[in-house]
């Protein structure tokens, strides 16, 4: 284990971070996944609690504590769900039965603080969902921002439109009060935006067809389980490819030489009520830059170590 990186993996376990959990555990070269904290967002929390364990199950390497965290964002009573994108499991639809083993008693919020507390500088967390675990843990812990070594998160657009409102992307606006918490928070955040899944990075029918029939059981669950993303793409922008996008912030963060076009910039959440809400605004001419922006991924090595991770390659 000498030399490896160390990842804490928050998810609102859905079909995408299902691909993006399965590659940091067989990335067992690169990382040690210490811990996968769960918090709502594509789904309820329990359901998101159960994927998770799935993904563990499917990637069949090790089994590190899943956490139970936040069930809705920092104001708000109800959170957004994303069941019509991923289907009513999450898994398209598969149903699969629950695992045996329990989730950890303690909450993922402590579970975060704890993990990167007792080991300072040394720990990563790639969040793949909603920020609210990671706020909260900062708003308890304010020394969490001087002790995490980097925190790599998927949110934002970075010129495009959104894909949950023509301003924001899902993550950011699914809890911005919390995105804004952890933006200002001073620490290294690399924020890969929603922009990086459109393109020559979606995944094609025959990419997935070779994930069916490669061999590895782990490659042909990822490919059944977005067959609910893949009807809602058809369905609403009449693409036969899939942009797997928690999948490309973790192989970027595993990986960051399939990083492009990456700045920093001087940047802010909308968190006030209209149409601009969970919009993540990007300055490069004024102000000193908060973070790191990555609007674009070489889709080569991003496939390459894909599929590579998960026995299709």
């Amino acid at each position: 284990m000498s030399g490896l990186r160390r990842l804490i993996v928050d998810t609102d376990t859905g079909a995408d971070d299902v691909w993006a959990i399965v590659e940091a555990l067989r990335a067992k070269a690169v990382a040690r996944v210490e811990a996968i904290t769960v918090v709502c967002g594509n789904l309820p929390l329990d359901l998101c609690v159960k994927n998770a364990m799935l993904a563990e199950d499917a990637a069949d390497t090790y089994f590190p504590p899943v956490y139970r965290g936040m069930e809705r964002p920092i104001l708000r009573k109800t959170a957004f769900y994303a069941k019509h994108v991923h289907g009513e499991d999450g898994l398209g639809e598969m149903n699969l039965p629950r695992p045996a083993r329990p989730a950890e008693t303690e909450h993922a919020v402590q579970a975060i603080i704890d993990i990167v507390m007792a080991n300072p500088r040394e720990i990563e967390i790639v969040t793949c969902g909603p920020l609210t675990n990671l706020a909260m843990a900062l708003l308890l812990e304010p020394r969490l921002a001087e002790n995490v070594k980097k925190v790599w998160i998927l949110g934002g657009t970075a010129g495009s439109f959104g894909n949950m409102t023509l301003m924001a992307e899902f993550n950011v606006y699914a809890d911005p009060e919390a995105a804004s918490v952890v933006l200002n928070a001073g620490m290294d955040t690399v924020w890969v935006t929603w922009d990086t899944s459109r393109g020559e990075t979606e995944i094609t029918p025959a990419e997935l067809e070779r994930m069916q029939t490669c061999g590895d059981p782990a490659a042909a669950f990822c490919a059944r389980c977005v067959r609910t993303m893949r009807a809602y793409q058809k369905e609403h922008y009449g693409r036969d490819t899939l942009g797997v996008i928690d999948s490309m912030l973790m192989t970027a963060a595993l990986y960051p030489e399939i990083l492009e076009d990456v700045f920093q910039a001087n940047c802010a959440i909308e968190t006030a009520p209209g149409e601009y809400r969970g919009h993540f605004r990007i300055d490069r001419m004024r102000g000193t830059p908060n973070c790191t922006v990555c609007p674009r991924i070489h889709a080569e090595r991003y496939k390459k170590h894909l599929f590579a991770l998960l026995g299709a390659g």
